[in-house]
């Protein structure tokens, strides 16, 4: 067992913990904890723990870091094989030594693992260009509760139902199985990348330069809007200069390829924008930046594998039953709303008038490429009233965007809202169908019971 400090989940440390160093000894574990009928929850770096409802069990933490192998990259087929528990910033480098791209944008790159971005389908700004994690699975492997090994996706493809299940089992959050190893389309590698960051004085403005970039020929990697203080609220030392403008928000488009369509880029930006090209970060630089943008939405305090013990003791976990489960801590609420491109910016506009009604600071990111608005409201405790100001707020603002034929998440600070408030929402009719995949995958709820949309 571990003697250092173990990764919680809510609060609630689990009374056993394992860290697998192979397959089979996963499938072993995970089909003796189906067998006790114990609940397991799943992590690998540990940057989206705090994502999702509390599980309803919690007898065993199955930390999937050991699963670091393979690590393979086919240059000539543009395709890298790797174990799950390989961190994301591990498999960028390697792809990147044999002239390839591997196009994950994950938080904290250095701890978050590709199993885990995979569970989780979270992709950071790069998304604009990169696309969804799902398409950008080829296949994978897992292992199911009872122990069984799956395989899907190309050669070894087996679909069930007729669905597709790499497509399934990419964004499940680890509820359908646990993913031990994936393969990915890479890219060709970039000559030339660059983030130019445009001052804007409103949201308009932010809207209409988006949209011309998006109606262009121009093909942003990066193409995201920020509230007027959230850079300097994360301490993000990236920027070339402080904006010198009235609203203090900012527009931050990104691109990769060759030397002269980024010429092109920055410059045609500028023009529309009106700004000389005073902001434009490149190269290293211009990576880190993208990827500090990535790391706003991942834990501060990310899972130290070291403390995840490499065996199991059964005995602790025997019996357990779970007990009473910690909604977690914390003085700051993190949201995610997905929208529309075309109503995302109304709906950052919503959340700031439901935020200055109540007075309750505010401060968010919008991705204008990709429907995403992620959100941090400050709260204090000693404010007896501002509870109920944060639950109308993010009860107001998840209304919004159910309006849009969207939806909000909470990812962070789930406590700090009345128990009933579920962390993912209405999912509508779909739920019949998820349910029915989760009871053939699962049907003894082992696998971070509780935590997913509708309680799977």
């Amino acid at each position: 067992m571990s003697s250092g400090a173990a990764p919680s989940v809510y609060g609630l440390t689990a009374p056993a913990m394992m860290r697998p160093g192979s397959v089979r000894e996963l499938g072993e574990t995970l089909a003796r904890a189906s067998a006790e009928r114990l609940g397991v929850c799943i992590v690998g770096g540990g940057t989206k723990l705090a994502w999702g409802n509390p599980p309803e069990r919690f007898d065993l933490l199955v930390c999937t870091r050991g699963l670091d192998s393979p690590c393979v990259v086919d240059a000539d087929d543009l395709t890298m094989t790797v174990g799950a528990g390989v961190t994301v910033a591990e498999a960028r480098a390697r792809a990147r030594a044999e002239g390839r791209v591997l196009p994950l944008d994950a938080g904290r790159p250095e701890h978050a693992t590709v199993g885990g971005v995979a569970a989780t389908g979270d992709q950071g700004a790069r998304g604009a260009g990169y696309g969804r994690v799902r398409d950008l699975v080829l296949g994978l492997k897992a292992v199911l509760a009872d122990g069984t090994e799956v395989s899907f996706g190309g050669r070894t493809m087996k679909n069930v139902a007729g669905y597709d299940m790499t497509k399934l089992f990419v964004g499940s959050f680890g509820v359908l199985g646990v993913i031990t190893e994936i393969t990915f389309r890479l890219l060709p590698k970039n000559e030339a990348q660059g983030l130019l960051v445009v001052p804007l004085a409103s949201l308009e403005d932010g809207k209409a330069l988006a949209a011309k970039i998006l109606d262009s020929n121009l093909e942003p990697l990066v193409l995201e809007a920020t509230s007027p203080r959230l850079l300097a609220s994360v301490g993000a030392g990236f920027l070339p200069h402080e904006p010198d403008v009235t609203g203090g928000r900012l527009l931050l488009a990104g691109f990769a390829g060759h030397p002269a369509a980024l010429d092109r880029f920055v410059g045609d930006i500028s023009a529309w924008a009106g700004v000389d090209e005073a902001g434009l970060l490149e190269g290293d630089d211009a990576e880190a930046a993208m990827d500090a943008l990535a790391g706003f939405t991942a834990a501060t305090q990310p899972v130290d594998a070291g403390a995840v013990p490499d065996g199991w003791s059964p005995d602790r976990a025997a019996g357990n039953g779970g007990g009473a489960v910690c909604r977690g801590d914390g003085h700051c609420l993190k949201a995610r709303a997905v929208a529309p491109i075309s109503e995302v910016w109304e709906l950052a506009r919503k959340a700031e008038s439901l935020a200055g009604s109540a007075d309750l600071p505010l401060e968010y990111r919008i991705g204008a490429a990709r429907g995403i608005l992620d959100l941090w409201v400050g709260f204090q405790p000693d404010i007896e009233e501002q509870a109920g100001s944060l639950a109308a707020w993010a009860a107001g603002l998840r209304a919004a965007a159910a309006a849009t034929g969207g939806s909000l998440s909470v990812t962070d600070g789930l406590a700090l809202l009345p128990e009933e408030f579920d962390a993912w929402g209405d999912v509508g009719a779909s739920l019949r169908i998820m349910k029915a995949i989760k009871e053939r995958f699962d049907a003894g709820r082992t696998l971070n019971p509780g935590r997913f949309v509708g309680g799977l």
